[in-house]
């Protein structure tokens, strides 16, 4: 009788590389840290309390940092099972940095973990849906905060493309494809971090350009209430169809610098 001829080659792997993958995330949020920073000039300018954006920062880049460093010898093993989970994670944790700043403010509106938990998601997905019933109790730093955040959502998947994806070897195109909205992405190849670059661009370019003419209808007296701070605010969140909005009486005290 034949004997059963035994496969040679390599054996399939079905488990995922956790080290891997919590390296790559590890990156990702070290440099996620630093968008904390950028309400602090508004926290200064009201007068308003700017330490919990700084510690909500140094919190998750420390965090991250150290998550990076336990693994990294694993930096060269991330593949595509490991990309998808990368992704999972990173959406996860980036809703727990957003409901950071709520929770060490102890705003009224969201100062409870999961309240600020939902708001931080519900912004990174653009989703717009709030828990939020009177937004004159949030200030307005971290009303700032709240539109940058759905507009670091916007762009998101175009920031992970351009720090994930070419680590990703086979498994960058397929990622993209599964989660940029609108045609398929052909023939992206090895392109994906230039493609990507390029789409940041835009974005950030976009963004600018309607803020500039959302502030000139307050330059030229069209509406007095456009001042800057409501042409940013506004812009964050028009500029991705994204859900939350800023109120008129946000831009109070900030007509100074119209």
């Amino acid at each position: 009788m034949a004997q059963p001829v035994a496969r040679i080659g390599r054996p399939r792997r079905l488990a995922i590389d956790v080290a891997a993958a919590l390296n790559l995330i590890g990156t990702l949020g070290k440099y996620l840290g630093l968008a904390a920073l950028f309400p602090v000039p508004f926290a200064l300018w009201y007068d308003e309390p700017f330490w919990p954006f700084l510690a909500a920062g140094a919190i998750t880049s420390g965090v991250s940092f150290a998550l990076e460093r336990v693994t990294a010898g694993a930096a060269a093993r991330v593949g595509m099972r490991e990309g998808f989970l990368v992704v999972s994670a990173t959406w996860l944790l980036a809703a727990g940095f957003a409901a950071l700043p709520y929770v060490l403010a102890n705003n009224p509106q969201l100062g409870s973990p999961i309240d600020a938990y939902f708001e931080g998601m519900s912004g990174f997905t653009t989703t717009g849906a709030s828990v939020a019933s009177d937004l004159t109790e949030i200030n307005r730093s971290l009303g700032m905060w709240r539109q940058f955040s759905q507009w670091l959502g916007g762009m998101g998947i175009i920031v992970l493309a351009i720090a994930v994806l070419p680590r990703l070897r086979v498994g960058g195109r397929q990622m993209m494809e599964s989660e940029l909205p609108g045609p398929e992405i052909a023939q992206l190849g090895e392109r994906i971090r230039s493609t990507a670059r390029k789409l940041w661009f835009l974005y950030v370019g976009l963004t600018v350009l309607q803020v500039l003419l959302l502030a000139s209808v307050g330059w030229l007296g069209i509406d007095d209430e456009m001042t800057p701070y409501q042409a940013l605010a506004n812009a964050f969140f028009t500029m991705l169809t994204g859900g939350f909005f800023i109120l008129p009486w946000l831009a109070e005290g900030f007509s100074a610098m119209s």
